[in-house]
């Protein structure tokens, strides 16, 4: 019976082939015919999947009959690995319009793994070898520091390989993926960081000493919950002062290659408009009249050199870490400023739709996680009131 297997884009099935042993050669090597089917239409997937059985077998006994003529050879498995990678995967990616940051990620974690795998062949690389590279990584592979390569590091090796075997079995080298039989490294869920309540004024306190650029910063990250990458992506035209909103349409990223990079936001979700507090609105007006002049396209936060360009978003992180060790604060992060805001707008009584909203969340179940916390304070406090029986 043909073998089945579906070519997908972006989670939709876009063309299925069909694979048929027809024999061995005089060397006794197993010969395959493969055939790729594309629908003419579109059709529910329970549909097409039909189709598709129907055809292959449809097909099959062409082959059988020995009738058809129109068959496309098995592509050579002896391609090797890097060489796969170089002139047609990486390529693909291109070709797919993923994001810069996303391709120079993967190019610089193929900078331990096209060695490790040297001239060996795509079809030799089996479960085993696969699985040895991933012990590789976590008991000899050191980051740049001397230090073991963490399990999120290893994770992002293991999901790359199962994206290069993926395609390689979409491009009909390969008939399995091996990462399927090796286990992907498991993270350990650590406690959300974030402020307390008492911290959070304290905080407050540092940040109304700071230059007012720096003051805008901090409190946009505070109070409306954005990313790093999505506060330096701001321009003025984002900023809606009659009304009091901010709209979330690109996000900053830097890499040492490319510099600063304005790309779209995380997810489709991470287009969104959020209601600004009057304090933080306050100081935009002032940030704004102190940069005077400002055109609806320049960058709120911009580079030194033009206001048409992004500052790196580094900038507020190297800041962070200074200013939380001068103001004896637990050393958090810019992204924790995030979880902050969460984290008082549920304690405060927001409901989770609402904050999943403001923070650009695809599925609640993301909110609910990672920042449905209470602080020790607030459990402190409800636990007094309820059992103070004086």
């Amino acid at each position: 019976m043909a073998s089945i297997t579906e070519n997908k884009k972006n989670g939709k099935i876009v063309s299925f082939k069909f694979r048929v042993f027809i024999g061995r050669d005089d060397e006794g090597k197993q010969q395959f015919k493969t055939k790729i089917w594309k629908p003419d239409q579109e059709y529910p997937t329970k549909t097409l999947k039909k189709l598709a059985r129907m055809e292959a077998a449809l097909w099959e006994r062409q082959i059988v009959q020995g009738v058809t003529s129109e068959v496309e050879e098995e592509p050579p498995s002896y391609i090797k690995f890097c060489d796969f990678v170089n002139n047609e995967w990486l390529p693909s990616l291109l070709n797919d319009e993923c994001r810069v940051t996303t391709y120079e990620f993967r190019t610089y974690i193929l900078l331990t793994m096209l060695p490790y795998f040297g001239d060996a062949l795509i079809s030799d690389i089996d479960a085993k070898k696969a699985n040895a590279y991933m012990e590789y990584l976590k008991n000899e592979k050191k980051t740049i520091y001397g230090k073991s390569l963490s399990p999120q590091s290893r994770k992002h090796h293991h999901s790359t390989l199962n994206l290069i075997f993926k395609y390689a079995i979409q491009k009909g080298y390969i008939s399995d993926n091996p990462m399927n039989s090796v286990p992907s490294p498991k993270l350990r869920r650590g406690k959300v960081d974030a402020f307390t309540k008492n911290e959070t004024t304290l905080f407050i306190n540092a940040v109304d000493e700071q230059p007012l650029m720096l003051r805008t910063m901090y409190y946009i990250l505070l109070t409306t919950g954005v990313r790093r990458g999505e506060c330096f992506g701001l321009k003025w035209c984002d900023i809606d002062f009659r009304s009091g909103l901010m709209s979330i349409n690109r996000n900053v990223t830097y890499t040492t290659r490319s510099g600063a990079v304005v790309g779209e936001p995380k997810t489709a979700s991470g287009y969104r408009t959020i209601p600004i507090a009057e304090k933080t609105l306050e100081l935009l007006e002032e940030y704004r009249r102190a940069e005077t002049p400002v055109s609806n396209n320049d960058f709120l936060f911009h580079s030194e050199e033009s206001k048409s360009l992004p500052r790196d978003p580094s900038y507020i992180t190297k800041h962070m870490k200074k200013l939380m060790k001068k103001a004896d604060l637990p050393n958090m992060s810019p992204h924790d400023l995030r979880h902050t805001c969460a984290s008082l707008l549920l304690q405060n009584g927001a409901d989770i739709k609402s904050v999943q909203d403001i923070l650009g969340h695809a599925d609640a179940r993301t909110t609910l996680t990672f920042y449905a916390r209470s602080d020790l304070e607030q459990m402190r406090s409800s636990l007094e009131s309820t059992f103070n029986f004086q």
